[in-house]
This record gives structure tokens, C-alpha cells and sequence, in this order.
């Protein structure tokens, strides 16, 4: 909490929290006027449907990095990454954008 000096009480800081972006997958945060960032959730659903077909698609890992660049937006940034089973593509999340980029596997 942060001392606000024409009150006479702590109010909190503001922060944004967004679960419904991503699927559920991650939390999107933006804490004050600091940039957004995503965390991992341990409610995370553990299938996502497929953009293309609708079919389900079980996730095999997330992970957030600090460092990464939007194939939608090219903005340097954090992100999530998504990996699936049984399936080469990898889904980029964008805390700036707020969009799951799905990315062509090999």
C-alpha cells in the first residue's frame, strides 16, 4: 500500500487483472502505469481449441519470458509461450496486444 497525502488512510495501488484472455492460460497484469506482463496460472485449462478446427488441443507446457517479440505487434516485451501435444505449432501470448499468435511449427 502507498501513503496517499490528502487522505488519512493507505489506499492500494492500482493494478489491472485479466484472466480471460489467452484461454485462461495466463494472467494478464499491468501494474500501475508499468507495462503489461502475464503470469502463469495454476487454474490454467489444460486444452485450448484449435483456431483453425475447434478441436481440442491438450497443452504440454507454458512458460513466460521476459524477453520475446510479437510476431502480430514486433514490439520487444515479455510474453507467454504455449507448446501442445502432439502438435508442432507454438501459440506466443502478447501482453500488448492481448492476442494468442498461433506460430507455424517445423
Amino acid at each position: 500500500m502507498t501513503p496517499d497525502p490528502l487522505v488519512c488512510y493507505y489506499r492500494p495501488a492500482l493494478t489491472d487483472i485479466q484472466t480471460d484472455l489467452f484461454h485462461g492460460l495466463f494472467e494478464w497484469h499491468r501494474p500501475g502505469k508499468e507495462p503489461a506482463r502475464l503470469t502463469t496460472r495454476s487454474a490454467a485449462p489444460r486444452e485450448v481449441p484449435d483456431p483453425q478446427t475447434g478441436r481440442p488441443l491438450k497443452v504440454a507446457s507454458l512458460e513466460v519470458s521476459e524477453r520475446a517479440v510479437c510476431p502480430a505487434c514486433t514490439q520487444l516485451g515479455g510474453g507467454g509461450y504455449v507448446s501442445f501435444v502432439s502438435d508442432l505449432r507454438l501459440a506466443f501470448a502478447c501482453p500488448r496486444c492481448r492476442k494468442l499468435v498461433w506460430i507455424a511449427g517445423a
